[in-house]
């Protein structure tokens, strides 16, 4: 992150711890997604593990890759912003870091015992929600002693006050989400199963992605301060980006809201509009001076969010959602989403966040990248392909025929290959701490010799 107000060493260093805990996340929730794979294909295996059976492991996938991989990083820029000003920044983030884990391993654990509350991402209650949202409690007081110690010291810093106050909303607005998220888990509150949602209408769809849009738009410039190539073509990329965001506002606020279906055109059209964004962000991000080693990556989230705009449209169009809802086509556009596009904008947030060659050096690599995109690509084509067959004849996947286990056995390969991918970046990332580890060691005591052979050469010296 460039930004003047934050210490380069110390924001280098959350860059390595925040880079860390998510890869060992990704590969934690990877690896029982691999688990579960293999357990559809090979049923019996359910004998040797019992109590602890497919439907217990579920919940650990799902939530700790969006609590684990999809947060980590974002909560990384919020260490950076608050945390990266003085010498205890990077210890008080270690201690985030740390405390997010106990929480997600507490409701793992919790999980695993079969205590859930039945609503897709939101098991937190009981034992887990108290550990987690006390987790989350920890972190908000982190970070307002480092904003507080920013306001005391304004005088002498180079952060705007109009910034400070900005990052006084932003902790208010946290305050709230430890109990949020303990209400919205309480089973009593409302059924897993909505009665008065008639799911995802086209108006919904379009809102929740025009949020992440916001986000793009002030990515680059706002959130992580990269210095643009020419300041001329981002202002003209920037009209571009906020006029039309405007006229997509102005689009969901005419089409129909509430129990609208995929049958009513203004949904379908408002839906499209979606398809120009990845073109859009394309134009406003070539225009900054991101580190060489993100470039592959900006080149992945890109195709990966064509692929995603495409293929949300053309599963909400009338007649097609019909066969496809029910089926792995969704599997595969939830991988597409996640393994695909989510993964490879968390990456840019990781090695954009801070100036670390180490980060870098482990996710700019292309051979890892060759084979995670590549599995995630035959990953999705075998579960989309299924999907398509099974809702052309159900019998396909519950009969569970030749064609089936040849998709479900690609699946499994194609998960491999990501665990894989993930694997060599955790090790990557443990051998080269390992090394500096060991140069820091080095280093200090060849000082510690080098001022030892000083004093002895002071006359006089005892």
């Amino acid at each position: 992150m460039k930004d003047n107000s934050t210490d380069p060493a110390i924001e280098d260093d959350i860059q390595v711890s925040v880079t860390g805990t998510s890869l060992g996340w990704l590969l934690a929730a990877n690896s029982v997604g691999l688990l579960l794979a293999s357990l559809l294909i090979w049923p019996g295996l359910n004998t040797f593990i019992q109590p602890y059976t497919y439907g217990r492991w579920m919940p650990l996938h799902l939530d700790w890759q969006l609590y684990g991989w999809c947060s980590l990083p974002l909560l990384g820029l919020l260490l950076v912003q608050f945390l990266g000003h003085n010498s205890k920044g990077a210890f008080r983030s270690r201690l985030c870091l740390a405390a997010w884990s106990i929480g997600l391993l507490t409701g793992g654990a919790c999980w695993l015992s079969g205590r859930v509350t039945g609503k897709i991402f939101l098991n937190w209650s009981g034992v887990s929600g108290i550990v987690f949202a006390g987790a989350l409690f920890a972190v908000w007081f982190l970070l307002s002693i480092g904003w507080l110690e920013r306001f005391r010291n304004r005088i002498h810093s180079r952060e705007s006050l109009t910034f400070l106050v900005l990052k006084a909303l932003v902790l208010v607005g946290l305050a709230c989400v430890p109990i949020v998220l303990l209400h919205t888990s309480d089973p009593a509150v409302y059924p897993p199963v909505n009665p008065e949602s008639g799911g995802a209408t086209g108006h919904s769809l379009l809102l929740s992605t025009l949020s992440l849009v916001f986000i793009m738009g002030l990515l680059p410039g706002v959130i992580l301060r990269i210095s643009p190539k020419d300041p001329q073509k981002i202002r003209r990329a920037l009209v571009h980006f906020w006029g039309f965001f405007a006229i997509s506002i102005g689009v969901y606020l005419f089409i129909e809201h509430g129990n609208a279906s995929n049958n009513t055109y203004n949904q379908v059209i408002g839906l499209g509009t979606l398809l120009l964004w990845p073109l859009l962000i394309w134009r406003l991000w070539r225009g900054y001076s991101w580190e060489p080693g993100t470039r592959i990556w900006l080149g992945s989230f890109l195709a990966w969010w064509s692929l995603l705009a495409l293929d949300g449209w053309s599963i909400f169009l009338p007649g097609v959602l019909d066969v496809a809802k029910f089926t792995n086509v969704l599997v595969g556009h939830s991988h597409l989403a996640m393994a695909g596009m989510v993964t490879s904008l968390n990456v840019i947030i990781l090695m954009e966040m801070g100036r670390s060659r180490l980060v870098e050096n482990i996710l700019g690599r292309k051979l890892p990248f060759l084979l995670w995109n590549a599995a995630c690509l035959i990953y999705v084509v075998a579960m989309t392909l299924q999907g398509w067959r099974e809702g052309q004849n159900p019998a396909a996947l519950f009969n569970y025929d030749r064609l089936t286990e040849l998709a479900y056995l690609i699946r499994w390969g194609a998960g491999l290959g990501m665990v894989t991918a993930n694997t060599w970046w955790c090790g990557a990332f443990v051998r080269q701490r390992y090394l500096q580890t060991q140069k820091s060691w080095a280093a200090e005591k060849g000082t510690s010799a080098s001022n030892s052979q000083t004093q002895a050469s002071v006359p006089g010296h005892a």
